[in-house]
């Protein structure tokens, strides 16, 4: 999923590539999922012919400050992307440039062109990405919602110690999970959320009322290090140092061993529905994390111990059903009676029986939200 440092990657290309020039042309694709709270056509008509001003981001959202208002405010979801005509490498997971990359690319929401006769698109192959058009005077749009509800980018305007003390001691919940909450801290994905961990050598599931004032230190220190490097990088993965997680943490479920330069080996944990990795020789869980992690390992009998707290967390333990047949024979037993022999089940009774019986839960899915299936939607003309 595209986090700070990607968003701030296509921010910089928009700056580049759109800021200061006319929207010649707009050719929208209908989908009434991705454009949220407007429509294909209305986004045509809000943006063509119109100059843009500015390219600004906070945290997982960014937006454009047109000439007038509505001003355009997006976010990628899942796998939301802008590509660019002529700038293929700014695409977050290309290795080399395509030669002759397809245009307009699949999975397209909109087109804008440039005077040059160049376009970018906004692509989103699961739609889970969201496209809204706002109304603000100045474009500001850090002070209406969706934004509003965001916490502090902390690139853009860095926490204190205190600050952030202040909101742990708050919760109480597994840190990873707090970390990846838009409303305490805004463009915090799972990578970055791992990397910042890692750094601070804090075990993802240690909760966040535990911990101590050299942690919440060492914290800060990682959250201001990880985020201000990675959107410095764009999240280009060559320019961050050989130690960083993120570069040897993409083997989970291969024969290959993850492990640092240093030896020490990579192990994954699920915290809430995230996959989180972690190195468990540095990031150890303190206090009484450890006693309530060790009960739930014993819990779960054939588990791995990684639930975490909350609801549905706990593992369910279903009463045995009763048996009908072998109650009645104990109660006549107790009256001193002859105990018949049981009584065969007739095939309509069998299946009353199962109907009866209640359907298994399903497990809960890994991914944040459910896939939407992706479609090709109509163009307007």
């Amino acid at each position: 999923m595209p986090e700070i440092a990607e968003v701030a990657r296509i921010v910089n290309r928009l700056r580049t590539h759109l800021v200061g020039k006319m929207i010649t042309k707009v050719t929208p694709f209908e989908d009434a999922i991705v454009y949220k709270d407007t429509t294909h056509k209305a986004f045509k008509q809000a943006l063509e012919g119109k100059k843009v001003l500015e390219a600004r981001q906070w945290g997982k959202y960014f937006w454009l400050v047109m000439n007038s208002s509505p001003h355009p405010l997006m976010h990628f979801g899942m796998t939301g992307w802008i590509c660019f005509q002529h700038d293929s490498t700014a695409h977050y997971r290309a290795t080399t440039p395509e030669k002759n990359p397809e245009w307009p690319p699949r999975f397209a929401k909109f087109l804008l062109q440039l005077p040059d006769a160049s376009e970018l698109a906004f692509t989103d192959p699961r739609r889970l990405g969201r496209i809204r058009l706002i109304d603000h005077p100045t474009g500001d749009l850090r002070s209406v919602s969706p934004l509003l509800e965001n916490g502090p980018d902390p690139v853009q305007s860095p926490v204190s110690v205190a600050w952030l003390s202040e909101k742990l001691a708050a919760r109480r919940v597994p840190l990873k999970a707090w970390l990846l909450d838009q409303s305490v801290l805004a463009g915090i994905g799972n990578w970055v959320g791992d990397e910042i961990l890692y750094h601070a050598r804090i075990h993802p599931e240690q909760v966040t009322n535990t911990l101590d004032e050299e942690m919440v230190k060492r914290l800060h220190g990682a959250l201001g290090y990880v985020t201000g490097l990675a959107v410095k990088a764009e999240a280009d993965s060559s320019k961050f140092p050989e130690d960083w997680l993120m570069l040897h943490r993409w083997g989970k479920g291969s024969k290959k061993e993850n492990k640092l330069p240093s030896g020490e080996k990579i192990d994954f944990v699920k915290v809430g529905t995230r996959t989180s990795a972690y190195v468990p020789g540095l990031q150890k869980l303190v206090g009484e994390a450890v006693k309530k992690r060790a009960r739930k390992v014993k819990e779960v009998e054939g588990g791995d111990g990684e639930q975490e707290e909350g609801e549905g967390s706990e593992a369910e333990v279903k009463p045995a059903p009763k048996r009908r047949a072998k109650a009645k024979a104990v109660k006549k037993e107790e009256v001193g009676g002859d105990v018949p022999p049981p009584a065969r089940r007739s095939l309509r009774g069998a299946a009353k029986a199962v109907k009866e019986e209640p359907e298994p839960k399903e497990e809960e899915s890994d991914s944040e939200s459910p896939e939407v299936p992706a479609k090709r939607a109509k163009r307007v003309r």
